[in-house]
């Protein structure tokens, strides 16, 4: 089945962009507008982006966007353990891409350099008042994988669950890489959940996950409503 059928039985809101610069101005101005919205009605907006290569466009995009950015606090999806300067770093790439948001918005950084046990802990600690998030934007891996929940990863239903206690973990990734991610009971109750991805490959992943077990493609657990899927034929 085609990827618009799954997401509308599935009941999901799904977005289809004819090319990448489309999507990223689309999605911009819908995180924009709901931003706004959650100032509007709460006085503060509480935002957490992923990191990685594909989100640059979008955020660059964001950044550009008439948001009162003093009001915002942004957090990101999830981080790999490295400092800012790094340049494998998601807390780097974010302030390249969103200098003017950044230099307004509180900034809630991952990464602490203690440890990822330890750095998970604190970021726990800081984001349990901001529950829950406006808006959570995701993307997903070809493996399926979502923030840095992987398949297989120990304690992955816990992690993945709305009602766990664990609210930000350390993480490995399939290269054995240290991370810190934030779970499902940050992730999946969200006000607003949105998805982006991109490719023709992406599109497979993602229609295969509709019947996929969460162990084994931990994106399955975040195809429920509210989450909205934007989507782009072309990288």
């Amino acid at each position: 089945m085609s990827l618009q059928t799954l997401a509308a039985e599935r009941g999901l809101q799904l977005t289809v962009a004819s090319n990448p610069q489309s999507m990223a101005w689309t999605l911009s101005r819908h995180i924009a507008d709901a931003l706004a919205d959650a100032i509007g009605q709460r006085g503060i907006a509480r935002l957490a982006v992923s990191g990685g290569r594909s989100p640059e466009a979008f955020l660059r995009c964001l950044d550009e966007q008439p948001v009162d950015w003093a009001q915002v606090a942004i957090t990101l999806v999830d981080e790999r353990w490295v400092p800012e300067s790094d340049a494998a770093s998601n807390a780097g790439m974010l302030r390249r891409c969103m200098p003017s948001a950044l230099a307004k918005a509180t900034w809630l950084p991952l990464f602490r350099g203690a440890s990822p046990s330890l750095d998970a802990s604190l970021v726990e600690q800081a984001i349990a008042p901001w529950l829950p998030l406006d808006v959570v934007v995701l993307g997903m891996g070809n493996d399926g994988h979502c923030a840095s929940l992987f398949p297989g990863q120990d304690n992955l239903e816990k992690l993945l669950s709305t009602g766990g206690k664990v609210l930000c973990a350390p993480s490995q990734a399939p290269d054995l890489s240290p991370r810190i991610t934030l779970t499902g009971a940050v992730l999946r109750t969200a006000r607003l959940q949105l998805l982006a991805i991109s490719g023709e490959d992406k599109n497979a992943t993602l229609c295969r996950a509709f019947s996929a077990p969460t162990e084994q493609m931990p994106v399955a657990a975040f195809l429920t409503p509210p989450l909205q899927v934007f989507y782009s034929s072309d990288y």
